[in-house]
């Protein structure tokens, strides 16, 4: 009987430790997500955006594990894991393993205020968020298309977190109402998109450059930046910020952090105090040698034991080596230590414009647009060509 390696989540190190595993032929591979497609997070703020549509960020699934007759999907939701019995509870059944690929990634933290907050809020890790936010914009600007009244009164936009994801979305939503109130005469000063920064600049802790350059380019774009403070309270649609200033707003976006997905949450293992799980040098989870944990869920270290950022690189990097340490396993081999790297950051800074950070060389503007956009596409038309396969693979087989 071949080896069970049941993967959670299609996720960027879902993916990477699935087509590694599935070179093996002496393994069966169960792939589990609950959507039936791979969401390229690297592009969603484009969507939000609208400068993309939501169909160039996705990847079937289904059709992608089609490509190998040894790797199974399941389009189920997660309810739990159960470590005592080596199984995983589904919404309508039990997935049995023997060995076991943590790859859910990570959700929106959401901010402690009133319930209230959640019907007019919301993050943007998932699919569903980028079109809940891409819908909202789009209806908002038809609201003040029709209407001069609506389109002379005040619309304030808060995006709470000034990190990688929250300089994306600021920037590339402002972008997005610059563009569309040039092209329409009409004018754009009742819009006022509010980046809210805990620490003394946005992007903090990435080179000088990286933040000098999109500081200015916020700047330029016209959005409020408010550093050195957080969100206090949230009541009746205004917020209050530690610094005392009230700001009114109209939608919020999340951006401040992220958390585990809920069916981990009372999974027994050992976590850091933001919900990531510790893991050994070869990816284990602490006290379970049949358990690997990457992306993400995972509280992922450099070589030095500095933690890494929670990025599509690192993802993939470590679902790689998990898959790499599951086959030297069975094979009674020494596993691999873990020596993920950050190889370079890329940002996009609204429309044709980004900054990429290569360690020793930086670009920025049109050049690093150009040099992102390949990186993205290098990473997912391989992924298209195998999925278009796996889908003809699909038509052929009898119902």
């Amino acid at each position: 009987m071949r080896h069970h390696v049941v993967i959670l989540g299609g996720s960027y190190a879902g993916i990477a430790a699935m087509r590694r595993l599935a070179k093996n032929p002496k393994l069966n591979i169960t792939l589990i997500d609950q959507h039936p497609y791979h969401f390229l997070q690297t592009e969603g703020y484009e969507l939000i955006s609208s400068n993309t549509s939501f169909d160039e960020t996705i990847v079937s699934l289904p059709a992608l594990c089609a490509n190998y007759d040894n790797v199974t999907f399941r389009h189920r939701k997660v309810l739990s894991v159960a470590l005592n019995r080596n199984v995983i509870i589904l919404n309508d059944r039990e997935e049995p393993y023997d060995t076991l690929v943590i790859a859910l990634g990570s959700v929106t933290k959401r901010f402690e205020c009133d319930a209230n907050v959640y019907n007019y809020s919301s993050g943007a890790k998932s699919l569903r968020g980028a079109l809940k936010l891409n819908q909202f914009f789009q209806d908002e600007l038809y609201k003040r298309l029709e209407s001069d009244k609506k389109a002379k009164e005040n619309f304030n936009i808060i995006v709470g977190g000034a990190g990688l994801s929250g300089v994306e979305i600021a920037a590339g939503m402002q972008h997005f109402f610059n563009r569309y109130y040039r092209s329409n005469a009409l004018s754009c000063a009742t819009l006022h998109i509010h980046l809210i920064a805990s620490r003394k600049t946005v992007l903090n802790g990435m080179h000088q450059g990286i933040i000098k350059s999109a500081t200015k380019r916020l700047k330029n774009l016209r959005v409020q930046v408010h550093t050195q403070c957080r969100i206090a309270s949230i009541h009746a649609h205004e917020t209050l910020l530690t610094n005392g200033t009230k700001i009114p707003f109209d939608f919020m976006i999340f951006a401040g952090g992220t958390t585990t997905a809920p069916c981990l949450k009372t999974l027994d293992i050992e976590q850091t105090p933001r919900g990531q799980f510790i893991v050994d040098e070869y990816l284990h989870a602490i006290g379970h040698k049949n358990i690997y944990i990457v992306g993400d869920t995972a509280a992922l270290k450099d070589k030095k034991g500095h933690p890494l950022p929670p990025t599509a690189q690192t993802a993939i990097q470590s679902g790689k080596l998990a898959a790499t340490n599951i086959i030297r396993s069975l094979q009674n081999l020494q596993l691999k230590k873990a020596d993920l790297k950050m190889k370079g950051i890329a940002i996009a800074l609204g429309g044709k414009y980004a900054a990429i950070d290569l360690q020793y060389i930086r670009f920025y503007g049109y050049t690093a647009y150009l040099i992102k956009k390949l990186i993205e596409r290098l990473y997912k038309w391989p992924l298209w060509w195998l999925a278009s396969k796996g889908y003809r693979k699909l038509k052929t087989c009898p119902i």
